[in-house]
């Protein structure tokens, strides 16, 4: 592959098409909790407009969570301006707690496990149910990278769970072959899932892992479910390696400070990702504001940057509807800082719509 282009795609990429920022899940799940609480014949699994689906145990764990350490009543919940912790101040005081071997007064080890499920099956169920409507602005942009002949050119490095972009360029199989830059079970079994044609290859580094993947730990394989977010169904329903009959699991790396990036399909996933940048000559960063959490993104472009000697050509395209003029300048200071040559950053105006629709002027 002679990749030229990489675009990475952060959660305001898919926010285009309809998903919900990670800051905006736990509103989101309150508000429609507690209009579920007025009326009790209708449960929250029963509703055909539910979006959230959780088992009535996962429902009570993170209702209770929250009373319990962040001091939101559900049901005195009503205050819509009412500040919630962040998906990484969660996820982390539980992470940490696991990682010292350690829990909390009336939360054992095990209840703090169940929570932290909980949270991550929040992230991702939520993920499954908003964006099943028509994906516009993804298809929209690699459209324009196929018609302008460089889509073979392009990587995608994606931060997100969802298979939004996967689905978009699974969907052009006769002139290009999605690649994920590692090996699924699915290869070996025939009548399956065909390993790309690397002539026909488009990388796609999905860091944070993926809706659509399954991981055995026996097997030390991967199982791809092209097409379906496997790993909701795993959330449900146990499924079973047909190999092994172990557990499979699903691979998504929550929004945490203490993230676990052991899964060998992960590290090699992330040693592409580092040999992809190297050689990058333009880096898209799409709706992406460079969180603190996530350092080893930032580890990963300064590495680039540092075998290169000198910073490729960025363009940050993160605008979007009310963004006020102090978060743009917090933002474009942040990320400015980070890099070695300033004049090669671009901080642009645009959103990932009009990127997606018309690109950016002189790239």
């Amino acid at each position: 592959m002679n990749i030229k282009d990489v675009i990475l795609l952060g959660a305001g990429a898919s926010k285009s098409e309809g998903a919900p920022l990670q800051n905006e899940l736990f509103k989101e799940f309150f508000e429609y909790y507690r209009r579920v609480l007025k009326d009790k014949q209708h449960r929250l699994r029963e509703d055909k407009d539910n979006v959230w689906n959780l088992s009535k145990e996962q429902e009570e764990l993170i209702v209770k969570y929250f009373k319990n350490f962040w001091g939101i009543n559900i049901k005195s919940y009503q205050n819509k301006n009412i500040k919630f912790p962040t998906f990484e101040e969660c996820l982390g005081v539980l992470d940490l707690a696991y990682y010292r071997g350690e829990s909390f007064k009336n939360y054992h080890k095990k209840k703090i496990e169940q929570i932290r499920n909980a949270l991550i099956f929040l992230i991702a169920k939520v993920l499954d149910e908003k964006l099943r409507e028509k994906i516009i602005y993804h298809k929209k942009l690699v459209y324009r990278l196929e018609k302008k002949s460089c889509l073979s050119q392009t990587a995608f490095i994606s931060l997100n769970y969802d298979i939004i972009i996967d689905n978009v360029l699974a969907d052009l199989y006769d002139k290009f072959h999605l690649d994920y830059g590692i090996d699924f079970i699915n290869f070996e079994r025939e009548n399956d899932w065909k390993r790309p044609d690397q002539d026909k290859a488009v990388l796609l580094l999905k860091i944070h892992g993926s809706l659509n993947w399954l991981y055995c730990p026996t097997c030390n394989h991967l199982e791809l479910t092209p097409k379906e977010k496997g790993a909701i169904k795993a959330f449900y329903k146990e499924k079973k390696c047909n190999k092994c009959n172990t557990l499979m699991e699903p691979v998504i790396i929550p929004p945490t400070f203490y993230k676990e990036m052991t899964n060998p399909f992960i590290q090699e996933i992330f040693l592409r990702a580092d040999k992809v940048l190297r050689n990058a000559e333009k880096i898209f960063i799409c709706g992406y504001s460079f969180p603190d959490a996530d350092l080893h993104i930032k580890y990963l472009l300064k590495r680039a940057e540092q075998f290169r000697g000198k910073t490729p050509e960025i363009y940050v395209i993160n605008n979007y509807l009310n963004k006020t003029d102090q978060q743009k300048e917090e933002e474009e200071h942040r990320i400015r800082r980070f890099f070695k040559n300033k004049e090669k950053l671009h901080y642009t105006n645009l959103s990932f719509e009009e990127f997606a629709n018309e690109g950016v002027k002189n790239e």
